[in-house]
């Protein structure tokens, strides 16, 4: 009677007791409240009977429908968030009703995007004012309108939104250069339509000395992970102060460099917050305060967050730091080259430097400070026999701490470059030790 009741009582702490789901990141992590979209959730430990779910405090729970547990890594459901309330919402999975896992504040329901549909007149010669009707949907008041082509950006002023169907606005098109141009509405919230190919210009090119016109020759990294935020430097020649960066990409929002600093009139340094973007290639795009524009066509392309499986990265160790310095502590040597031992044994593989800081300071601080201690590690590895160009940086600033608290003993812990391998689905399956 007593093995009996051992056993059943294992079996039962096994069924409340068993591993709990994990979440590393969500896909797309926003959408607006007027669609039924589609979701794919990466992590670990997902359950065949999994229920996905977002919640909010004050708000009704969004139940996902068609749940396909693709793999215990992987999740695919759609949600219907129309009429929902806007903001932050927790992405929560729970296995067997009793073991869940919560991305906190990981999706967003935002507004629609504006959709453009029709600009009259369609064309005008470049000597003076023109009056532009824009049609479409979705338009909202402090809405901007831009004429863009790969040469150069045209704001428009007197923007009137009417409606959420029509604006009226002005651009000045003098000595503008010709050609065609996409027509560009910008909501107060970021978001953006277009319309390609809306409006032509005509006329005689306006000499400009080559002085004027930015060019882009190369962008480095030129390829990231949809899963945070990744420092870039873009070389080209004729920056100027001010100048603004952004990637852009047909039927997405465009994406702005955040803490753009002009290094020189032929380098760029910003970041870009890529976490939960399509995958796909993207334009790099520079313009100056003139309006003059470089263009890089499919510059920079956005890859899935596809991990190897957690046997090898728990493997590799947080390197921790000092506060406010960026210098390796000689007590890390020991853990830094029993990193390097594990990333020199998987040569093939694609590594990630997350640097990280505590809760303290401004956002471009310690955007800085966590950029400069990935570039440390970096530093050390290369000097170590490893490929820099298997290496990624990402400067996260303050963003993700590990530990929750407002004191030291958590501070520390937040202070940290963590180190990861990532490669193609096919090589994580061999590592992981799947045939």
């Amino acid at each position: 009677m007593g093995e009996a009741l051992v056993v059943v009582m294992g079996a039962l702490l096994f069924f409340f007791m068993g591993p709990a789901p994990i979440i590393q990141s969500v896909t797309p992590n926003n959408g607006p409240n007027t669609n039924i979209i589609e979701l794919s959730i990466q992590g670990d430990k997902f359950a065949k009977d999994a229920v996905v779910k977002l919640s909010k405090t004050g708000e009704n729970d969004i139940l996902a429908t068609n749940v396909v547990v693709v793999s215990p890594q992987k999740i695919n459901c759609t949600f219907d968030l129309k009429g929902r309330d806007l903001g932050k919402w927790d992405v929560v999975v729970t296995n067997k009703k009793f073991k869940k896992a919560k991305l906190a504040e990981g999706f967003t329901i935002g507004l629609p995007a504006p959709v453009v549909k029709a600009v009259t007149p369609g064309q005008s010669d470049n000597k003076g004012l023109v009056t532009l009707t824009i049609k479409g949907s979705a338009f909202r008041t402090g809405s901007s309108v831009v004429l863009s082509s790969r040469q150069m950006d045209i704001g428009a002023t007197k923007v009137k939104v009417n409606s959420e169907a029509q604006i009226n606005c002005e651009v000045n098109l003098n000595q503008a250069d010709p050609g065609v141009y996409d027509v560009k509405v910008v909501n107060d919230d970021g978001k953006s339509g277009l319309l390609m190919s809306g409006f032509t210009i005509s006329g005689t090119p306006q000499p400009v000395a080559e002085v004027d016109k930015p060019t882009i020759t190369a962008i480095t990294p030129n390829r990231g992970f949809n899963n945070g935020m990744i420092l870039t430097r873009i070389e080209g020649k004729y920056f100027e102060a001010g100048s603004m960066v952004k990637l852009s990409r047909n039927g997405q929002d465009d994406l702005s460099g955040l803490n753009v600093k002009v290094e020189s009139a032929s380098e760029i340094s910003c970041f870009f917050d890529i976490s939960g973007q399509p995958v796909g290639a993207y334009n790099v795009e520079v313009t100056n305060s003139s309006g003059q524009k470089a263009f890089l066509a499919d510059g920079f392309y956005v890859e899935s967050f596809t991990p190897v499986m957690d046997n090898l990265n728990k493997k590799l160790k947080a390197i921790f730091f000092d506060v406010d310095k960026s210098e390796i502590r000689s007590n890390q040597n020991s853990v830094l080259d029993a990193d390097l031992a594990v990333l020199k044994a998987y040569p093939q593989l694609f590594i990630i430097l997350g640097g990280h800081t505590d809760e303290r300071g401004g956002i471009n601080y310690n955007l800085e400070l966590s950029e400069k201690r990935a570039n440390a590690i970096k530093s050390y590895l290369t000097s170590r026999g490893i490929d820099p160009q298997k290496i990624t940086i990402y400067a996260y600033g303050k963003e993700f701490p590990v530990a929750k608290g407002h004191t030291e003993s958590s501070w520390w812990q937040n202070r940290r470059v963590d180190i990861k391998v990532w490669g193609s689905p096919a090589l994580n399956e061999e590592l992981s030790g799947k045939k």
